[in-house]
């Protein structure tokens, strides 16, 4: 992370792309990532007036996060594969997404996402082997029947056990269960079920009982003074499990993905 002193006002894009020694483009996307730190404060409108005696940040973005050398395939049979998804990856259609790695690894273009997760959220994500099984397993997330389980690190210490919240996203029933693990230190990790899958419905869900997730750049704080958590690169949120009843063979799939590196380090920083 560099700090660094403003000296003369100019615009945010202006210092950056100066200090940095960078194009005025390459500046603007480091502060649309959501990573520079005005006096603590997060701000991604590259136009912002800076004043003289401002201090900014600005959080260095590990490049390794975007590549995925080696997939890592949770469960497969012969209608479906299971990926832990890192951070930092698309799910589908782009070139460097999952669905675009997979096809090239199984040497099938058939391969395709059945559903989707943020490209900050890493876990479990499923890909039907052809059309066919895509359209049964769509199935079974339009009628409800995939229990999906996330683990989120949020900001404060819950007061309830387990907690209900359904309350409407963008007009439409979203309904998310929170059950708390751990709390420590000003934080809590949580367990949560989701019965939707609303956009950001779990980050949305959270903030509004005041447990935004550590890392939110959209939900979370505006001002964070914790110089650990102004270097968390990515929301805390983590497709851990789903369970479902397979379509095709009729058994009951439980398909877990193992937590990555960066999420076990702000647990043991949080403790």
């Amino acid at each position: 992370m560099k700090k660094l002193l403003v000296k003369t006002p100019k615009t945010l894009k202006e210092f950056v792309a100066e200090n940095l020694k960078i194009s005025k483009n390459r500046a603007k996307e480091i502060i649309d990532s959501k990573n520079v730190f005005v006096n603590s404060k997060r701000i991604w409108i590259a136009s912002h007036q800076l004043k003289s005696g401002d201090v900014v940040e600005i959080i260095s973005i590990d490049s390794n996060y975007s590549e995925t050398k080696n997939l890592e395939v949770v469960y497969e049979d012969e209608y479906i594969i299971a990926v832990n998804k890192p951070p930092f990856v698309i799910s589908d259609r782009e070139e460097n997404s999952l669905e675009f790695k997979l096809r090239k690894k199984y040497k099938d273009s058939k391969i395709k996402a059945i559903h989707r997760l943020d490209m900050e959220t890493s876990g479990v994500i499923l890909f039907a082997k052809n059309y066919d099984v895509f359209q049964e397993f769509k199935k079974l997330w339009e009628d409800k029947s995939v229990r999906k389980t996330y683990l989120a690190i949020s900001h404060n210490e819950a007061d309830f056990q387990i907690k209900t919240i359904n309350t409407e996203l963008d007009g439409k029933e979203a309904v998310s269960t929170v059950k708390l693990v751990k709390k420590a230190n000003g934080f809590s990790y949580f367990e949560v079920y989701i019965y939707t899958g609303r956009k950001h419905q779990i980050r949305r869900h959270l903030a509004s009982i005041r447990h935004p997730v550590v890392g939110d750049k959209i939900y979370g704080p505006k001002k964070i003074e914790i110089g650990f958590l102004k270097n968390i690169k990515r929301h805390m949120l983590h497709a851990y499990k789903l369970e479902f009843v397979h379509p095709f063979t009729k058994n009951k799939i439980m398909i877990k993905a193992d937590i990555p590196a960066d999420f076990k380090n702000v647990l043991h920083y949080l403790k």
